[in-house]
């Protein structure tokens, strides 16, 4: 997967990670519930991630790689952080990370 896609695929999935996380959130608190939005935020990236990137398998019929499964995890772990820290902080950290300016 080239970093083009890799960024676009992060690009939709945090905007629906942080729309439901906020979703999710208001209702939450419309119902007095008391819950760890960071914890919120952590399930819906995870289950969003996986039913995407299983969506997107079925859907081109890529073959499950290492390659793959790593990038998933990875898609997890950043549509997390972009939800909690902002998708520009993310892609500033993975672009100095890469040497790219």
């Amino acid at each position: 997967m080239n970093s083009g896609l890799l960024l676009s695929a992060l690009a939709g999935i945090s905007v629906l990670t942080s729309l439901t996380v906020q979703a999710l959130k208001k209702i939450l608190d419309e119902k007095g519930v008391t819950y760890s939005s960071n914890i919120l935020a952590v399930v819906v990236a995870i289950v969003l991630t996986l039913a995407i990137s299983i969506g997107y398998v079925v859907y081109t019929s890529v073959a499950v790689t290492p390659q793959v499964v790593v990038t998933v995890i990875a898609l997890m772990f950043l549509s997390f952080l972009t939800a909690t820290v902002g998708y520009d902080k993310v892609v500033q950290a993975l672009k100095q990370l890469g040497g790219t300016n």
